[in-house]
């Protein structure tokens, strides 16, 4: 990248306005550093081994990488750069249309919806596109997002992709230690520039691969997406030695209702059914389609217990809810049919995990349908015939 690119005036990605800050507050510009693209004599001369990591990101930018891999080595990077205490990354989903909190170092996501889904200092990163230095007891917003965090200041740096700012780094220092330095944003900021051609690829390669895994009917993951998340949640449930259920989960005579009304009534049906089990699901948790009018969905760090918990409550969900078939006049009742099989209890296998679900899903099919069964229960009974 040019050093002309590099100084040129950066296009600011649109965000909501945040509420209005109280009077008594300092407006945010007070937080915002001025920097350039060239570093002072003094600055190089200091702070060698800093510029040395900028150096590295240069040669890494070739590299094809994972969005998510790419904002983790930029987070790991920084801290070479800049000691922190608690971090926090968020990137544009292009998908879901929201600013996504994608990296939490020592920072709990579930600190608040407004943590999660972008904070203010995220937005005023978007709107003056420079590094923020943030100190208490300047602004009543800031000061806010300080406290819940548990920090006593903090350096935010702008994420560009393709001359927009998508996001932002933020890192955070707790107690009253060193504050970060005019010096550490300034060198960020070049370390952000830098990473901007590696995070235009791999924001564009992230869209592919949502398009590529996007079942184009339900808006559901794939099955393909399934089977490679299926594939990390074994290796992470045998690192971590927990257990994860998966649910096997089809429409009960969901081929008459086709035949009767129609596919484009059909497709409707599907649509609807997949609103229902995608309500009040984790962020961890994968809802996919499996085929035809089967799902999947995959339900991390889930006993036994816990899974038919959530297979009853998407049966009795669908169960209960009214169901248009090609008009308001014409009421149609759906069920489900659920197998259940967990992780380390029922099998050691991904293949064997997903074929002792579908045959739970078979026995409770065979069962009557609109029934949740698991595996554990085909297991005991065989054991009690032989």
């Amino acid at each position: 990248m040019s050093l002309a690119a590099m100084s040129s005036p950066r296009k600011m990605f649109p965000m909501p306005s945040p509420e209005p800050a109280d009077l008594d507050s300092s407006p945010p510009e007070r937080f915002v550093v001025e920097v350039f693209s060239e570093l002072r004599p003094e600055t190089i001369q200091k702070r060698w081994e800093d510029v040395n990591v900028i150096l590295r990101m240069s040669m890494l930018t070739g590299l094809q990488m994972q969005l998510e891999a790419t904002l983790n080595l930029l987070c790991d990077m920084a801290a070479d750069m800049s000691a922190f205490d608690k971090a926090m990354v968020y990137f544009w989903d292009e998908g879901r249309e929201l600013m996504e909190l994608r990296i939490a170092r020592n920072v709990e996501k579930q600190t608040g919806e407004e943590v999660a889904t972008g904070n203010i200092l995220n937005f005023w990163a978007i709107k003056y596109g420079r590094p923020l230095l943030v100190e208490q007891g300047h602004n009543s917003q800031s000061d806010a997002l300080i406290r819940v965090t548990g920090v006593s200041c903090a350096l935010v740096v702008p994420l560009f992709v393709s001359n927009r700012v998508m996001g932002s780094l933020q890192l955070f220092r707790a107690g009253a230690g060193k504050p970060f330095t005019k010096e550490d944003a300034q060198l960020l900021w070049i370390l952000s520039l830098v990473a901007e051609n590696l995070l235009t690829r791999e924001y564009a390669n992230e869209g592919l691969l949502r398009f590529a895994f996007t079942d184009y009917l339900t808006g559901l993951r794939t099955r393909g997406y399934f089977e490679q998340q299926l594939e990390l949640e074994f290796k992470r449930a045998e690192r971590k030695q927990q257990k994860f259920a998966l649910l096997m989960i089809d429409i009960d005579h969901f081929k008459i209702l086709n035949d009767t009304f129609g596919h484009h009534v059909g497709d409707q049906l599907l649509r609807d059914v997949t609103s229902i089990l995608m309500k009040d699901m984790r962020e961890v948790d994968t809802v996919a389609r499996y085929g035809g009018e089967e799902f999947v969905i995959i339900l991390p760090e889930t006993t036994e217990t816990g899974a038919v918990f959530v297979a009853q409550r998407l049966r009795r969900a669908v169960d209960q809810a009214k169901f248009f078939a090609g008009s308001p006049h014409s009421v149609q009742h759906l069920t489900i049919s659920i197998g259940v099989a967990v992780y380390d209890t029922d099998a050691q296998f991904k293949r064997d995990l997903i074929e002792f679900a579908d045959a739970a899903l078979y026995a409770a099919k065979h069962a009557g349908r609109n029934r949740v069964m698991c595996y554990s229960e085909l297991s005991k009974q065989g054991r009690e015939v032989s």
